[in-house]
């Protein structure tokens, strides 16, 4: 290769890099960086449900089943809330004491040792239900267990 060849080479290799540098520091703080997304907002105060005995006058949160395992609901997100663990599970609103949208449940009041208590019922039957966590979901299923000391 010519002396003149190589002269050309070597002042294209420099124009090159000299354009590399050039564009590579106008990248480094010429622009702001990308700003963060705006943090979630925060989830929905739980306003728990609570239910009321007209005849008694007494009113709690705590709604047990048949196991005596206690859930509550969560009006403002129309939940039930596992209290075991504190997982809830949509679709559960709240009017008055009774429970889900079509009005298939019903808490239903009743005494056992002395301590009143709220029962989580079907509204047809009137016998407590048993509430399970399977695979994830809610489980109800009826018993022929009434409400003790009703």
């Amino acid at each position: 290769m010519g002396a003149d060849c190589q002269r050309t080479l070597l002042s294209l290799n420099r124009a090159l890099l000299i354009v590399l540098l050039i564009g590579g520091l106008s990248g480094c703080g010429g622009s702001a960086s990308p700003t963060a997304p705006p943090p979630p907002p925060p989830p929905a105060q739980v306003q728990l449900a609570v239910f009321r005995d007209s005849v008694s006058g007494f009113s709690t949160s705590d709604v047990r089943d048949s196991q005596d395992q206690i859930v509550r609901f969560d009006i403002t997100g129309s939940a039930l809330i596992w209290v075991i663990d504190g997982r809830r599970f949509s679709g559960f609103p709240v009017t008055g004491n009774l429970v889900r949208a079509d009005g298939f449940f019903q808490v239903r009041f009743g005494t056992k040792d002395g301590e009143r208590r709220a029962y989580f019922t079907e509204t047809v039957a009137t016998t407590i239900c048993d509430i399970e966590i399977v695979g994830g979901s809610v489980s109800i299923t009826s018993t022929s267990q009434t409400v003790p000391g009703n």
